[in-house]
């Protein structure tokens, strides 16, 4: 057995315990990661999600009343509104589910319709008046509107037509032929339907489209 004498001036070292025990990070480290609070949001492979306070409620979801054949669509500005994008379920029977209007809406659309055997332009008026504040009075307007124009145009012609018909006619028949030019009041009385039907179908709170009318106004 051999004796090593230490060399004069040196002391023992102490034994190496991170060698035997491993690569174990101090204490003082080891408890920072366990003061550090986990939570749902922090786990690894949550995918950084937020807790279930911070999910987003139900009620944030677009109503049914935003989806096509459900109702109308929501419009922050009824300015916006386009007829010409309305599907087929927004006129006559059962289309008041569509539009849901309100009963002074309703009114509205009503008495442009009666109006109209009134004051012949009196959807003109509620339309310029109503087309940005309520979609159900635009489009009940702008339909009577289109009518009116229509109206207009066809009865002028009709008195022309008739009327020489009638002139033609009288000659031949010693003026009898001339009642011929009456039938020219066919058309304005077949459009006084119209409106009353129209405004029928605007009391309950239905859509109406115009038969033989010319989208002169869209």
């Amino acid at each position: 057995m051999s004796y090593h004498p230490e060399q004069p001036g040196s002391r023992p070292m102490p034994p190496n315990y991170s060698q035997a025990s491993g690569s174990q990070q101090p204490y003082a480290s080891q408890g920072q990661q366990y003061s550090q609070p986990q939570t749902h949001s922090g786990q690894p492979g949550s995918g950084g999600q937020s807790g279930y306070g911070s999910q987003r409620a139900y009620g944030a979801q677009p109503g049914y009343s935003a989806q096509p054949g459900y109702g109308m669509p929501q419009m922050h500005n009824p300015a916006m509104f386009d007829s010409r994008s309305l599907p087929e379920q927004a006129y006559g029977p059962g289309s008041e589910q569509f539009w849901m209007a309100h009963e002074p809406d309703r009114t509205t659309a009503m008495w442009t319709h009666l109006g109209s055997l009134i004051f012949g332009f009196m959807p003109l008026i509620m339309f310029l008046v109503k087309k940005d504040e309520s979609p159900f009075v635009r489009e009940h307007s702008r339909q009577g509107l289109n009518a009116m124009i229509t109206n207009t145009i066809v009865t002028f012609g009709a008195f022309i037509v008739f009327g020489f018909v009638g002139f033609i006619l009288a000659l031949v028949t010693f003026g009898i032929g001339f009642v011929v030019m009456y039938a020219a009041f066919i058309v304005p009385l077949v459009y006084c339907i119209f409106y009353i039907i129209a405004a029928v179908a605007a009391n309950k709170g239905e859509g109406y489209n115009f038969p033989l009318t010319i989208d002169f106004v869209k």
